[in-house]
């Protein structure tokens, strides 16, 4: 019997035209083991003929549990932000729950967690730089995991998952004074995760006994402020200093970085040598192809989800999270050129 005029098929449908039970149709739908392998295919061939899809909103009144997980975001923009979910997605599918999407100015964070909340989420995953505490201070938040939470903010006690900016940034360094440098210079901004790395990049230092120069700190981000740091580290070479090395925040502060420094007559590796961190899709083919870290924002997502499904489970989460990052060595690091005696 076909459903009804103006209605959709539900499982009734499904288990009338396939010749079972309503509960069966439900284990072939939940995969479950004790079904026969000629019954799962009369159902599986009803639900295709029906166009039959299941009703989250029934299940959840069932079950008492939305299969939707909130993914709360105040950087929607940031090409990170969509690699992470892309690894969110990807960890969600095989557990039957759906990615709750919600992209945020930082000024209207609390308005909308509180609008993502009114769905029920079962858990969410943050990825709010700065404004954790935002999020621990809402009332009877679902368990929840931050991603690359500031460290200097004391106020959240959420489960933390992050790339481990720090250990990258120190890897590069060292790589850079493997290569003979005397010491490495820095270019940051405030973007998340760039205060670990400049860490790393002064413990590298300090480890080798090197020197730490003055950073450059620009007023923008992404490639502009990257050219603007480069133009100026390339004026206090001319001035003297012995600039040979260079480790940007971000491979976006290093495009920037290696144009200033071709702009400067400056060749890259043979006078001055570039690293970003990263590993965007183009940074294996710029001219030369960059030097690099990565701590995979899939991955991250993917460890998001998994630290999220142990909080679901019960299980303790008071330690962060760490994944690793990776170096890429291409062609834009080298040795130093000779120093004039």
């Amino acid at each position: 019997m076909p459903p009804q005029p103006g209605r959709g098929p539900v499982m009734n449908d499904v288990a009338r035209l396939a010749g079972v039970s309503h509960q069966t149709v439900s284990r072939v739908l939940n995969a479950h083991p004790g079904v026969l392998p000629e019954t799962e295919a009369r159902v599986r061939a009803a639900i295709s003929e029906l166009g039959y899809r299941r009703n989250s909103s029934a299940r959840a009144l069932v079950t008492h549990r939305s299969a939707l997980v909130g993914v709360l975001t105040t950087v929607p923009d940031h090409p990170d932000t969509v690699r992470a979910v892309v690894g969110m997605e990807r960890a969600l599918g095989a557990t039957g729950r759906t990615v709750l999407y919600a992209g945020a100015a930082p000024e209207d964070l609390s308005a909308v967690a509180e609008r993502l909340l009114e769905h029920a989420p079962e858990g969410c995953v943050a990825l709010v730089p700065g404004q954790e505490g935002e999020l621990a201070a809402l009332q009877h938040p679902p368990p929840t995991v931050v991603i690359d939470p500031d460290p200097g903010n004391p106020h959240h006690t959420l489960a933390v998952v992050g790339t481990d900016h720090l250990g990258g940034a120190r890897a590069l360094t060292r790589h850079l004074l493997g290569l003979g440098h005397r010491t490495v210079h820095h270019v940051a901004d405030d973007a998340p995760g760039h205060a670990a790395r400049t860490r790393g990049w002064r413990s590298a230092l300090a480890e080798a006994g090197a020197p730490v120069p003055a950073p450059e700190i620009p007023a923008r981000t992404g490639p502009g402020g990257g050219h603007a740091a480069g133009l100026a580290l390339a004026a206090r070479r001319a001035a003297g200093e012995e600039v040979t090395a260079v480790l940007a925040a971000d491979d976006l502060l290093a495009l920037g970085v290696l144009r200033s420094l071709a702009e400067s007559g400056l060749r890259v590796p043979g006078q001055v040598s570039v690293a970003g961190f990263g590993d965007r899709p183009e940074a294996a083919h710029l001219v030369p192809a960059l030097t690099t870290a990565t701590g995979d924002p899939a991955e991250v997502g993917e460890a998001a989800v998994g630290l999220l499904l142990r909080l679901l489970g019960g299980h303790d989460t008071d330690t962060p999270l760490l994944v690793p990052a990776r170096l890429r060595v291409r062609h834009s690091t080298g040795p130093p050129p000779l120093r004039r005696r």
